[in-house]
Parts: C-alpha cells; structure tokens; sequence
C-alpha cells in the first residue's frame, strides 16, 4: 500500500528471453464471484490483442453461454466470434469481474490476456543480462516510469 492505495503487483524472471510471455491464471464460471467451476491456465500477454480471448474448449468446460458476438480482426483474417463474460484472478491475486471474452482457437494457449485487461494497470519488459524481467502492477503506478529519464543519452 502506498498512500493509502492498494497496489496488486506481479513479477516474473526467465532465465532467457523468450519468445512470450505466459502467467498463471484463474478463471472462473461465475461472472462476478469465485463461486461455481474454476480453471487454472497458463495465459499469454498479448499487446496485440484489443481483447482477452479464451478458446472454445476453456468456454465450454466452464459452461459459459455466448452474451454477444463482434468480429476479431486479426493479422491475416477477420471472423465473427462469441462473447462470453467471466471472473478472472491474474497472478498478482487481482480479482476482476464481470470480463468480456472473445472466443477463438488460440494456437498453443487457452488463454490470452489483451489490452483491455492489461490497460488496468501498468505492464513492464526488461531483458537486461539476456534474461527477462516482466513486471504488472493493478492500479496503474502514480509516477510515470520513462527510461529516456533513467539514461543519460550523452
């Protein structure tokens, strides 16, 4: 806690730099508790992402029904895809409710986390001494972190 606000901060260390990174996850059935069915997953951070997304089978083991459906654009194509709304814990034990899911095949993954979860806070690569250093913290830090201050450019 700092002045009076409660931080939720997350960090992880790779011994190499990867080619993405991958979190544990919580996510649940219920829309706004952690009652009902619960599914721990390994998610990927994607900036690239607008949204969250979660693959068919991940919705359909949670028994979770389509709210509504957009398309998704992605690099190649763009198709219609389900909503579905859900509980999520992150791994810094942030709780968010009521989150909107696209529901998509994601090769290799049963989960990505887009921007619009990743926009709640503030989210950090290093990869000094060849290995990577990611670090996300829930609210958004109060000082701006600028490297271009850090490093004397001279």
């Amino acid at each position: 806690m700092i002045n009076n606000e409660l931080y939720y901060p997350y960090d992880l260390e790779y011994p190499d730099i990867p080619c993405e990174i991958r979190t544990p996850v919580k996510i649940f059935s219920s829309r706004n508790s952690t009652e009902g069915m619960c599914l721990e997953l390994e998610a990927i951070w994607d900036t690239g992402a607008t949204n969250s997304v979660i693959t068919p089978e991940i919705a359909q083991k949670l028994c979770l029904d389509a709210v509504d459906n957009w398309n998704i654009s992605g690099i190649n194509s763009e198709k219609a895809s389900d909503i579905v709304v859900a509980a999520i814990i992150l791994p810094n034990d942030m709780f968010l409710k009521d989150r909107r899911f696209s529901v998509c095949n994601i090769p290799g993954a049963d989960m990505l986390i887009g921007m619009d979860i990743i926009s709640l806070g503030d989210f950090n690569i290093s990869n000094a001494k060849g290995k990577t250093h990611f670090s996300f913290v829930i609210p958004s830090y109060k000082e701006v972190i600028s490297y271009s201050k850090l490093v004397d450019s001279k």
